[in-house]
């Protein structure tokens, strides 16, 4: 069985994760963590940021069609979530299967395999960590799964150096080639700490074109779609400038 992982934030290009530097990039020096406030409370302060500026808020791109490649099994299934973390933890068992994932594939801005310096190694992972969002792809390889990593075309390179993953990973720039597998299952992420609540509605229909029966993670937190920070944002602008008699 084999299980296909996408990561909302494969389609939302930032220089951060890799893209391309602009004289904008400090609007995206984004610190994240998978909390209430960086999921949910912080957008509104950055996308103020980017309206003082004068610079177009980021969407995000490319999605339109992506699910056209890939082969699904008929009784495949899209589990979702808001963290990618739950992934690490989705397993044949969820369909009625047994053992390990044959092999994992992953298109995502990040490799989710763990980061130095939270663990050295994978050994001190798998010896005192825990599943999260950065590191959930050592459960599966832990259980013997193949594991595949595809960044993003817009990514400018595979990784640096503080980006080095804790297990020998095969990871490469995608092509628009679809690994020669039938999916048993896919897990989408929404990654709110990393991706804006103004693109959630466009998220909402990519999980739609997906032919699988959609599942939501029943732990999941879920406020979808988030308040419209933009909107906020813009009557906040409004009333600043009517303020000044400008």
């Amino acid at each position: 069985m084999h299980l296909l992982v996408v990561d909302w934030d494969f389609f939302f290009p930032t220089p951060t994760a890799g893209g391309p530097l602009d004289a904008h990039a400090d609007l995206y020096a984004w610190p994240t963590a998978e909390t209430h406030t960086y999921v949910e409370v912080i957008w509104l302060r950055r996308v103020r940021a980017f309206l003082a500026a004068g610079v177009p808020l980021p969407f995000c791109q490319g999605f339109d069609g992506f699910w056209d490649r890939f082969t699904l099994a008929p009784h495949a299934k899209v589990f979702y979530a808001d963290s990618n973390a739950w992934a690490g933890q989705l397993f044949p068992s969820n369909l009625g299967g047994t053992g390990p994932w044959e092999s994992v594939h992953l298109y995502d801005a990040h490799h989710d395999c763990g980061y130095p310096p939270n663990h050295r190694t994978f050994e001190d992972w798998r010896t005192k960590g825990v599943i999260s969002a950065e590191n959930w792809l050592l459960a599966h390889y832990w259980n013997g799964s193949k594991v595949f990593v595809r960044f993003p075309p817009w990514r400018e390179s595979l990784t640096r150096p503080s980006e080095r993953p804790l297990i020998p990973v095969a990871m490469t720039i995608d092509d628009g080639r679809a690994p020669d597998v039938v999916f048993d299952a896919v897990f989408l992420c929404r990654s709110g700490a990393w991706v804006p609540p103004w693109c959630d509605r466009d998220f909402s229909a990519f999980l739609a074109a997906c032919p699988a029966a959609a599942v939501e993670v029943p732990q999941n937190r879920w406020n979808h779609p988030r308040p419209d920070v933009r909107r906020m944002a813009e009557l906040d602008q409004r009333a600043k400038v009517a303020g000044t008699g400008r």
